[in-house]
């Protein structure tokens, strides 16, 4: 079950957006993008699977309709935008004005440097991430949101509910490991798993200490 019931995932994006399978979805990315040679073939279905099974339901629409039309359904829950490069310097704009729950946005473009001067212009570059390949965008938003989901534990730590704090830390280390897993080429985060491994411990001792 996920843990943030207050988190929604909403990604907008022409090609994939129709697609409601993993399994198409992820034929899309290999036909649709550049391969990385690095990166197992089904290595972004199970990075999606991972987070939604550890953080939140990521919703995938194709239009900015849709996609608005999603935002505003969802009144009760803290969005997360990720879109292209195209509809997003359509539609970001709009959601800034209207939705301030759309606290953070994530970008993937070809042409990053246009974008990237379009994010300046507008203010946009304290709340917005960009990224040229999918792989790099997911491996980010998994290692953000375990940073929020570690700081929630801790939370919870200092009111003494060491419960809570281990459900937090336990979905922590899920993305943590599944993020070192995807990402091939770079070294695992040894330190960041320590961390949590006693960050765990510390809560077991305190739901024990509290039962």
């Amino acid at each position: 079950m996920a843990l943030a019931d207050g988190l929604r995932i909403i990604w907008l994006d022409t090609h994939i957006g129709v697609i409601g399978e993993y399994q198409a979805l992820k034929n899309q990315f290999r036909a649709h993008l550049q391969p990385v040679a690095a990166m197992p073939p089904n290595s972004i279905n199970e990075l999606i699977c991972c987070f939604e099974k550890n953080v939140a339901p990521i919703e995938f629409v194709a239009t900015n309709e849709d996609a608005l039309a999603l935002i505003e359904y969802e009144k009760d829950k803290r969005i997360i935008f990720i879109s292209s490069g195209i509809l997003g310097k359509e539609i970001i704009p709009t959601i800034v004005s209207r939705f301030q729950r759309v606290d953070s946005f994530y970008i993937f473009c070809g042409y990053m440097k246009g974008l990237v001067e379009w994010a300046l212009e507008h203010g946009y570059e304290h709340n917005m991430q960009m990224f040229d390949h999918e792989k790099d965008l997911l491996i980010r938003l998994v290692r953000d949101t375990s940073d929020a989901i570690i700081k929630l534990g801790q939370s919870y730590m200092d009111l003494q509910d060491g419960k809570s704090a281990l459900k937090c830390f336990m979905a922590a280390e899920e993305l943590e490991m599944q993020e070192n897993t995807e990402n091939i080429g770079h070294p695992p985060s040894l330190d960041r798993l320590k961390k949590l491994n006693e960050l765990i411990q510390q809560a077991k001792d305190l739901k024990d200490h509290n039962s």
